[in-house]
């Protein structure tokens, strides 16, 4: 079956066996699932291994995988070995499958940092040689803090191969999980800089939590992200509105530092179109993690088509700087917004016919 895989695309983070799904209630492009949540659950990862991904998650829209590299360190049991990814990928046949990868953190000795490049290096040649299907594509992980890096480790993946996509990982993470938002000047230099070393490939930057983030990646000509915080966001009582960004509607989290609702975001939230705004009133949003949920996802989901849109109109720029206007992330903007004239960067709008097993 060929599909047309439409860029800027979103894809939703979603444990495999987690709810709510939300593409049982609005269309949804594309799904990120993780090799670790599969392979820790042994029956699960051998009802996937017999069915597929696609039948075992009831959706037919193109799914990634990660290859868990981050989750794998995180709980220090990193003893995986990219044959075993490959398995996985090839038993479950998701359309596009992440090489194990050794994600960076900022608090890593040069050596350090040094060491993880060339291992996620090995894996990624390791991966591509022993692959016995084109299916899933394979995506390498691209790993640096600096346009120099950066620049190092696609003169490396050149020498193993050529790949239809790449991932960008460690930069969006790294800068809220270190209370640094500086650190955003450099992660918009260094996107910009793969942007236009990779000029004719498609690009995908992991870990993107918000919509105003989001829209800033696809600003700077990103081709896809992914994002988790439609869940994390309202396990922790937040929803999303379109062009706002995060508000917590539940009280224990209310304070200074996590803004509620001013009365023109509770109109705009009474205006809301998706599923669960037209059914349920704002109370039962409060109360549901589901509802909230499913509304983070739609908000998404929606964005990212109203962005397809906006530069189909050649009025994509125009939006992203009114949004961030209004919050404190706009001289961000601002430097995303020079950086993007001095190199001749565009908001990239592409429709590519994939064959989807």
């Amino acid at each position: 079956m060929t599909r047309v895989f439409r860029t800027p695309f979103l894809w939703l983070g979603q444990l495999v066996c987690g709810i709510p799904r939300p593409w049982k209630y609005f269309d949804v492009d594309g799904v990120m699932v993780n090799a670790y949540d599969i392979l820790v659950k042994k029956r699960v990862c051998e009802k996937i291994e017999s069915v597929g991904i696609h039948r075992f998650m009831s959706f037919d829209g193109f799914i990634m995988m990660d290859s868990g590299g981050f989750l794998f360190m995180k709980s220090r049991s990193l003893k995986v070995h990219p044959k075993d990814i490959l398995n996985l990928y090839e038993h479950s046949s998701p359309d596009f499958g992440v090489v194990l990868d050794h994600p960076l953190s900022p608090q890593l000795s040069y050596s350090a940092i040094k060491r993880r490049q060339m291992r996620t290096l090995e894996n990624t040649a390791y991966m591509l040689r022993n692959a016995k299907t084109s299916n899933p594509k394979l995506v390498p992980v691209i790993h640096g803090y600096s346009s120099g890096s950066a620049g190092w480790f696609i003169r490396k993946l050149g020498k193993i191969g050529d790949f239809f996509i790449y991932g960008v990982g460690s930069l969006v993470p790294s800068v809220f999980s270190q209370r640094g938002a500086k650190r955003l000047y450099n992660v918009i230099k260094v996107i910009s800089y793969i942007r236009r070393r990779l000029s004719d490939k498609l690009i995908h930057v992991f870990g993107v939590g918000s919509t105003l983030t989001m829209h800033l990646m696809f600003y700077l000509g990103v081709d896809s992200v992914d994002s988790s915080g439609w869940r994390k966001k309202a396990a922790y009582g937040a929803i999303q509105l379109p062009g706002v960004g995060d508000r917590y509607i539940t009280p224990k989290r209310r304070s200074k530092n996590y803004p509620g609702l001013s009365s023109s975001e509770k109109r705009l939230l009474d205006e809301c179109e998706c599923p669960v705004c037209r059914k349920h009133s704002i109370e039962e949003l409060i109360s549901s993690f589901k509802l909230r949920a499913l509304h983070n996802a739609w908000v998404h989901q929606r964005e990212v088509e109203y962005a397809r849109k906006l530069i189909s109109e050649g009025e994509y720029d125009n939006y992203v700087e009114e949004i961030f206007k209004k919050t404190i992330f706009y001289p961000f903007f601002e430097f995303a917004k020079k950086i993007k004239r001095r190199y001749k960067l565009s908001a990239r709008l592409n429709a590519v016919k994939l064959q989807q097993h």
